[in-house]
């Protein structure tokens, strides 16, 4: 292994956009006339290649379907009675996430509340898109149109 190899080693198991333009640039030039570091490289696509399958198999070997279903018993177990003696013991909490919703609301509500101050459009915009459903929001640039999917039956 040549020094100029060296230093070029340790950007060949660089993934895209790692390292700067300067240093793609070098190392471009440098695989085009290096036939050694071209091995290099192509050598070590094939280990991860290789690494990615052994992992997939591991893992279609895998079942997982006791855990689901130990899962499920556990919740099975519990059900509505035990979800009721949590709330009894905890419910400071389970106010205070059923009531933080509307608090937010209502704190969102008090601080846009009083600005009104809207410019009225330049002129009318008509969007149609077939299978699309056409919304028209106005904001300090102008008016921004989302389309989504229609809704059943409009």
């Amino acid at each position: 292994m040549s020094r100029e190899c060296l230093g070029f080693a340790p950007m060949l198991s660089a993934r895209p956009g790692e390292l700067g333009a300067a240093d793609e640039e070098a190392l471009r030039r440098h695989l085009a006339g290096c036939d050694a570091c071209q091995a290099r490289l192509a050598d070590g696509a094939a280990a991860a290649g290789l690494v990615a399958e052994g992992l997939l198999a591991a893992a279609a070997r895998v079942d997982l379907a006791p855990l689901a279903d130990e899962v499920m018993a556990r919740v099975g177990r519990r059900g509505l009675a035990g979800a009721l003696r949590w709330l009894a013991r905890h419910r400071a909490v389970a106010a205070a996430t059923a009531l933080a919703p509307a608090a937010l609301a209502l704190g969102l509500v008090l601080y846009f509340g009083g600005e009104a101050d809207v410019a009225p459009l330049a002129g009318e915009v008509e969007v149609v898109a077939e299978g699309f459903a056409p919304v028209v929001l106005t904001g300090e640039e102008g008016p921004v149109v989302l389309l989504g999917e229609a809704a059943e039956g409009s």
